[in-house]
């Protein structure tokens, strides 16, 4: 072969269970290799954009270290903007990592993001066009409802990308890769102590079936089980990043069997020899 396979990334939502994402990363550079396509809901949508725009787990780990809610969100005026928080500091965010204005076709890697209007009640995928803006797209991705207030863009009402596609695999294999990788969350058993956790393991119930559907189409299942780590406690951000690099390590390792009969080819590059003709 002289085309290097290519290799798909699907990163679902999970709040601050998406600092993850960042382990799956580093354990993915480790092994010489690197996605060449993305696709990304809600906080994987961000971690997503940011891994797409071409920075690497080193970078992505430090920036996890220094994140913290008040970053991410603003009050509102609850009634008149249907949210307890404005997600435009996750918007201000992205713009400050990437570049401010930077758009879907100035990327380093193809990038899907989802989000879901409220008002047609269909996932809405983005970009709709190559020239579209990243951060307004990651932001409405990201927006919790109840907690976020909702995105208003064009004719849309936009919300969290995970209500309708907690795993975006259909938006992945639009991108036509040859090996597609899923990171997904198993939260544990946890009674959800304030409002935002309330919302959030709503969701997480709900799309329980949805997310199973998913799994079974990934090539490689990446299943973190997060215990009694809050998916809103970001100061245990170096504890996922290293719960998801040794998950991915482990489902790496897994998939060489897995993949050999299916994609010969998976098994040079999950060993870093591709192109080296042994």
């Amino acid at each position: 072969m002289t085309n290097k396979p290519k290799i798909g990334l699907a990163l679902s939502g999970g709040v601050g269970y998406c600092l993850a994402h960042i382990g799956v990363i580093k354990a993915l550079e480790q092994r010489g290799l690197e996605a060449d396509v993305v696709a990304g809901t809600s906080g994987g949508a961000l971690i997503g954009c940011l891994y797409a725009s071409g920075l690497r787990s080193d970078r992505l780990e430090q920036i996890a270290r220094e994140i913290s809610w008040t970053k991410l969100m603003s009050p509102t005026m609850v009634f008149r903007e249907k949210g307890l928080l404005s997600s435009e500091p996750i918007e201000k965010l992205v713009d400050q990592l990437i570049g401010t204005k930077r758009r879907f076709n100035e990327m380093k890697l193809p990038l899907s993001v989802t989000a879901v209007d409220l008002i047609s009640g269909k996932a809405i995928n983005f970009p709709n066009h190559p020239d579209d803006l990243i951060a307004p797209a990651v932001r409405a991705s990201c927006s919790v409802p109840i907690v976020y207030a909702p995105l208003k863009m064009g004719n849309w009402l936009l919300s969290d990308g995970g209500i309708l596609d907690p795993l975006p695999m259909e938006s992945l294999k639009r991108f036509k890769p040859d090996v597609t990788i899923a990171v997904s969350f198993m939260p544990g058993q946890f009674e959800p102590n304030s409002l935002f956790e309330i919302g959030v393991r709503s969701m997480e119930i709900a799309n329980i079936k949805e997310s199973q559907i998913s799994r079974k189409e990934a090539d490689i299942m990446i299943e973190l089980q997060t215990g009694q780590v809050s998916s809103w406690d970001l100061k245990s951000a170096l504890t996922l990043i290293e719960l998801g690099q040794k998950a991915a390590e482990k489902a790496l390792e897994a998939s060489k069997e897995k993949l050999s009969a299916q994609k010969p080819f998976w098994f040079d590059m999950i060993n870093n020899k591709w192109g080296s003709g042994s």
